[in-house]
């Protein structure tokens, strides 16, 4: 019997690896190892397992007998051990007690944190889920976030990550019933020109109303910027000024309905809910687990939002 303590288990994969592409330097490719470092290994498993293993042909290289019978076995045993270290992986929600990062987009955290929560009580009871604030530079965040719930310019998706439509909701910008411009309709220009409370981008994520504007050649002065959206409907309502929300907020907050509203006059603006994700961690089962939550909790809303419509 072989002492397993002796033997480089790497040599299989090697193994197989010239099997299936019947090259070295396919190989070699396909492992991220050099030539050298392949047929080096190759040379290897020749000596501990006394044979040729392949012969080359002009066609490439082709197994030996030797090299016939055991592969089978070969394949059988990475595949079981590949099983049981999955296996070990595998994220059981109510055992585990994983910190998970989020960033939140502000008009929707107010619906969605508190349905969300009560779901992982539920479920996971001993994670933690830590909200952080979006960030203003271009630095990558993947590195402390697991995933974001943003608002996603347009009707466009991120192209460097991984992204799920949850929602996508028309813009609407509200007003105190008796404000000065109450009955005046909304253009471009008027919007624009109106004092406006509006949410930071560590909030929100996005600039996508400042950007449309500036392509009108238009710029709105934001009189107020605030960190939360809970301030806003009460600022609304005793000010001046004016502010946009997503159609679906005006019957979910009961402070909304007291307000007037009217489509936003930026056609291109939708508030298209993301969820955002970095690519290399989507099939951890854990990652996998609390992208499904989110967009479960998503679905009861929406779903709850079109009865009552």
């Amino acid at each position: 019997m072989v002492n397993l303590r002796d033997f480089d288990l790497n040599l299989l994969v090697i193994f197989k690896n010239i099997m299936e592409q019947r090259s070295i330097s396919k190989a070699a490719n396909e492992l991220g190892l050099s030539p050298s470092a392949v047929s080096h290994a190759l040379g290897r498993l020749r000596g501990m397992l006394n044979d040729q293993l392949f012969y080359r042909t002009a066609k490439g290289l082709e197994p030996t007998e030797r090299a016939k019978e055991i592969i089978v076995q070969v394949e059988s045993g990475l595949l079981c051990l590949a099983g049981a270290i999955s296996a070990q992986q595998q994220f059981v929600p109510a055992a585990s007690t994983r910190v998970f990062s989020m960033q939140v987009a502000d008009y929707v955290s107010g619906f969605f944190l508190s349905s969300f929560t009560s779901r992982i009580r539920q479920e996971a009871p001993n994670i933690t889920i830590d909200i952080l604030p979006f960030s203003i530079t271009t630095d990558s965040v993947w590195d402390r976030v697991d995933v974001q719930i943003r608002l996603t310019p347009g009707r466009l998706k991120p192209k460097e990550v991984r992204s799920k439509r949850l929602m996508l909701d028309d813009v609407v910008v509200i007003m105190r019933p008796d404000h000065p411009y109450a009955s005046e309709p909304m253009t471009p220009e008027l919007y624009a020109s109106l004092p406006h409370v509006k949410l930071s981008q560590s909030s929100t994520g996005t600039t996508v109303i400042d950007d449309a504007l500036a392509e009108r050649g238009l710029q709105r002065h934001s009189a107020l910027i605030v960190s939360n959206w809970d301030t806003i409907p009460d600022l609304v309502m005793k000010t001046d000024l004016i502010a946009i929300a997503p159609s679906h907020l005006l019957s979910l907050d009961s402070r909304l309905k007291s307000l007037k509203a009217a489509p936003l006059p930026l056609e291109e603006v939708v508030f298209s809910f993301d969820l955002c994700w970095d690519r290399s961690s989507e099939n951890e089962s854990g990652h996998k687990w609390l992208c499904e939550t989110i967009a479960d909790v998503f679905n009861s809303h929406i779903r709850a939002i079109e009865k009552y419509q």
